[in-house]
């Protein structure tokens, strides 16, 4: 049977860094332990429970930028 490749999920270009290597989304709403560890494994970034109109919706993990697209 043949492998499939499975493509890392989109993630737009850090524009400070020039990679998305590093670009994990950033996720508002209501925390739970889910969210928790996966913000530990480095997965996301927690926004907080309410967005804001231009909050971020990317974070990089490398310089810290935060960016909406």
């Amino acid at each position: 049977m043949a492998r499939v490749k499975r493509r890392k999920p989109f993630a737009p270009r850090c524009r400070v860094c020039r990679t998305n290597r590093y670009v994990v989304p950033v996720v508002y709403g209501f925390v739970n332990d889910d969210l928790i560890e996966k913000e530990h494994q480095g997965l996301l970034k927690i926004g907080g429970v309410a967005r804001m109109v231009e909050a971020p919706n990317w974070y990089c993990k490398e310089c810290g930028n935060e960016f909406l697209r």
